[in-house]
């Protein structure tokens, strides 16, 4: 079984949208690309987010996350974990973690 496919955390399909800023690394001190999609699920420990660009992996993003049907925005600060490029189109799929 692929490792992915186990997670510690059940997930549950929700619709949102996710605009996170990369945060600038000390290196460069230079200002992140902006990263938007939309959300396909959900756990405690992160989601999933569907995103026509890729982050690089492991780079850092905060924004707000957004459910549909709720008008608050949750700040979120995320880590990439994982970019798959989806098969048909030319959409990525990112498994975001949180960082606490």
């Amino acid at each position: 079984m692929h490792s992915r496919r186990k997670r510690r955390d059940p997930r549950h399909a929700i619709r949102g949208k996710f605009e996170g800023a990369e945060l600038p690394s000390l290196q460069f001190k230079r200002k992140g690309a902006t990263f938007k999609g939309q959300v396909s699920n959900v756990s405690d420990g992160g989601f999933c987010l569907l995103a026509p660009h890729a982050p690089r992996q492991s780079v850092l993003l905060q924004g707000p996350l957004k459910f549909a049907g709720l008008p608050a925005e949750i700040p979120t600060l995320v880590q990439v974990r994982w970019v798959e490029r989806l098969p048909h189109g030319r959409n990525y799929r990112i498994g975001l973690q949180y960082v606490i």
